[in-house]
């Protein structure tokens, strides 16, 4: 746990400090004495500081996301991305960034009605009348959803105009810049909440796998259960994409490593799940930051590149045992 806390420190330092202009340490040590100039301030304060702390907070979102829905589906293909999720909320952000604003504290909660427009077509679609809801059903209808959606969100990229074309396709594939601290106050109080919220009742995730008739007899409701775990997963995606964009696979990949190293559920895995979410959006923004000689690749793109390979490699392990 240590070592990673250590890591995501040094990440989150190698973002401040690497870029196009490279703030040293020396650079650093000035600005503490009141010596550094105008411009290196500016680049730290008002760029680099709110950019690695979104990058921060999306990664630890989107982990603790991924960490409740694959606990909750019993599932380890389970991610906000995949289930629609996060184009749920895309989607909705895209209408009120595209055709409103270019952005405003009401973006969380425009990301969040997206996510749980998105979770309840899902549960619509995977639900059978006078039986237990099936996670494997809400699986095959995350997919369906988050197909159709992605279709609807290509759609309305269409009619926007050229700037704010540019603005959204850039935003869609997870590009962590033009980040303010405004952007981090509206978002922050969104993510403590429901992970604190998420943290607390952690150890009822394993009660989801005893069956129905071992839970309904130590006196647990799991539909009101899964109900409520796949709320605070919802939630927590779903207002960080408002901000971030569609991180694809943060979730899929965070809870894997957190559960490979701890090997059960627990609050450790939990916290663990958050602290390597991090770690990733954080490497993933700095190297797309320096990739290119002109411009930046998403940190989204980055982390597609890892993510996507390890997806496949999950649904191949999975068919065969």
């Amino acid at each position: 746990m240590i070592f990673f806390f250590l890591l995501m420190l040094a990440a989150f330092m190698a973002s401040v400090m690497v870029g196009k202009t490279v703030l040293s340490f020396s650079i650093l040590l000035d600005m503490i004495k009141g010596t550094a100039t105008n411009s290196q301030i500016l680049t730290l304060v008002s760029f680099r500081l709110p950019r690695a702390c979104l990058a921060l907070i999306a990664g630890v979102a989107f982990g603790f996301s991924g960490f409740a829905l694959q606990g909750v589906t019993r599932n380890e293909l389970a991610d906000a991305s995949i289930l629609g999720i996060n184009n749920g909320a895309g989607l909705f952000v895209i209408v009120y960034l595209g055709f409103y604003a270019q952005g405003s504290y009401l973006l969380p909660l425009v990301g969040v009605i997206g996510g749980l427009a998105a979770a309840f077509l899902v549960y619509v679609i995977a639900y059978k009348h006078h039986q237990l809801l099936s996670m494997e059903r809400v699986l095959l209808a995350g997919i369906a959803v988050n197909a159709g959606l992605a279709a609807g969100t290509l759609l309305l990229t269409v009619q926007l105009s050229k700037d704010r074309y540019s603005f959204v396709t850039s935003w869609l594939s997870g590009a962590i810049w033009g980040t303010s601290w405004n952007q981090i106050i509206s978002l922050l109080p969104w993510v403590l909440l429901l992970a604190a919220a998420l943290f607390w009742t952690v150890p009822l995730l394993n009660l989801l796998g005893f069956g129905e008739e071992q839970a309904i007899s130590l006196g647990v409701s799991l539909t009101r259960l899964r109900t409520w775990f796949l709320l605070l997963a919802v939630g927590l995606a779903a207002s960080t994409v408002g901000f971030t964009g569609n991180l694809a696979f943060v979730g899929l990949l965070a809870p894997h490593i957190a559960k490979g190293i701890v090997g059960k559920e627990s609050r450790t895995a939990f916290v663990l799940s958050g602290m390597v979410g991090s770690i990733l959006v954080l490497v993933s923004d700095t190297i797309g930051r320096l990739l290119l000689a002109n411009g930046e690749i998403p940190a989204g793109i980055i982390i597609s590149l890892v993510g996507a390979p390890y997806f496949l490699y999950l649904l191949i392990r999975q068919k065969a045992s």
